[in-house]
C-alpha cells in the first residue's frame, strides 16, 4: 500500500485528483473516529468504476449495498480503512458534512492543468448538469449561510482554474435557490456557468464529462 503522496506516480495523482472530486461531489469521508469513505450512484457501473480506481490506487475493497436513507434508487460503495481515510483527509478530502464545513480544491491539484482537468471532470459529473435549453454547463452546489464567503470561493477556484489552464471562460460564482433542512440549517446555491460556445468546444475538448449522457448533451449543444 501507498500513504505517501510522493510515492504515487504522475498518472495515479491524475486518478488521485479525481477521487478527491468524486468525495467531494457525490462522496463522504466521515468524520473522527470514524474512518470510512463512501461515493453514491444510481448506477452500479459507476460504482465499480470507483472501486477499480481505489483498488488499483490502495489494494483495498469495499461493499456495494442498497441505500436506505433517502427516498432516491441509488447504491452506496462504502470503505472501512484507517490508513487510506487519513491519506485521504491529508491529500484534500474534507471530512463530515460538506454543506456544514470549509474546503477548497487542494493547490497540488490547482496548480497542474492533468489534474485539476480530471478533478473537473469528475465535480462536474456529481455535480454539474448539461442545459439543453439554455445550452450550458452549469454547477450548482450548496452550503450553510455561514459558509457562503468560503464556498464562492471554491467555485472562484474553478472559474480561475478554467480560464487558467485552457482559456474556458465562465460565468461569476452567483447564488441560486435556498433551503432550511430539518436540522434548521439555512443554505445556498452557489452557482456557475459556461455558457459561451468557444469555451463550451475547449471544455469539451481539453476536460470532456466521464458521464455518458451528460457528455452527448454536451455534444449536443456544441453542434
Amino acid at each position: 500500500m501507498k500513504y505517501s503522496f510522493n510515492d504515487f506516480t504522475e498518472k495515479e495523482k491524475i486518478k488521485l485528483a479525481g477521487i478527491v472530486a468524486d468525495l467531494m461531489g457525490d462522496g463522504h469521508l466521515q468524520n473522527p473516529p470514524k474512518n470510512r469513505f463512501d461515493y453514491t450512484s444510481k448506477s452500479i457501473d459507476e460504482l465499480k468504476r470507483f472501486e477499480s480506481e481505489i483498488y488499483n490506487l490502495f489494494k483495498i475493497k469495499g461493499k456495494i449495498r442498497r441505500c436506505t436513507t433517502n427516498k432516491y434508487k441509488t447504491y452506496n460503495y462504502g470503505v472501512n480503512n484507517k490508513k487510506t481515510a487519513l491519506f485521504l483527509n491529508s491529500i484534500g478530502v474534507p471530512r463530515g458534512n460538506k454543506v456544514l464545513n470549509k474546503f477548497l480544491i487542494p493547490e497540488w491539484i490547482m496548480k497542474d492543468k492533468l489534474k485539476f482537468a480530471r478533478f473537473i471532470n469528475r465535480l462536474f459529473c456529481c455535480e454539474a448538469h448539461v442545459d439543453i435549453n439554455y445550452p450550458s454547463i452549469d454547477i450548482r452546489m450548496y452550503k450553510s449561510s455561514k459558509l457562503i464567503n468560503d464556498g464562492i470561493e471554491f467555485f472562484n477556484q474553478i472559474k480561475n482554474g478554467l480560464d487558467k489552464h485552457y482559456r474556458i471562460i465562465s460565468t461569476n460564482p452567483f447564488l441560486s435557490g435556498n433551503n432550511i433542512r430539518k436540522d434548521g440549517v439555512h443554505t445556498y446555491g452557489i452557482r456557475l456557468k459556461i455558457k459561451r460556445k468557444d469555451s463550451l468546444k475547449k471544455y469539451k475538448e481539453f476536460i470532456n464529462l466521464e458521464n455518458k449522457e451528460k457528455s452527448n448533451q454536451l455534444n449536443k449543444i456544441i453542434n
